[in-house]
């Protein structure tokens, strides 16, 4: 699931990703999941995109093999790993 806090003023978000990734404002998922492979083990529950200050975030929450659900905030154009907590 893709959603946002902001009004996407009718646009499906799910394609405005796409289009953030085409004219390279945003690094492809995929390349999020591959830099940080080793510390995203678990399964994907839910995956975000939110503008918050400026800044496209990747929000994610992954069930790790401990059973505890984290939620993960990576900055979706430079990949800097934001925040993770416990959900």
């Amino acid at each position: 699931m893709i959603s946002s806090p902001q009004a996407w003023a009718g646009d499906d978000p799910a394609n405005k990703v796409v289009q953030w990734v085409k004219e390279g404002n945003v690094l492809p998922f995929d390349t999020i999941m591959q830099r940080y492979e080793s510390r995203l083990q678990g399964r994907l529950l839910d995956l975000e995109v939110e503008q918050k200050h400026g800044r496209i975030i990747y929000e994610l929450e992954i069930l790790r093999d401990d059973g505890i659900v984290y939620e993960i905030k990576i900055d979706a154009k430079t990949g800097e790993w934001l925040k993770e907590k416990v959900d």
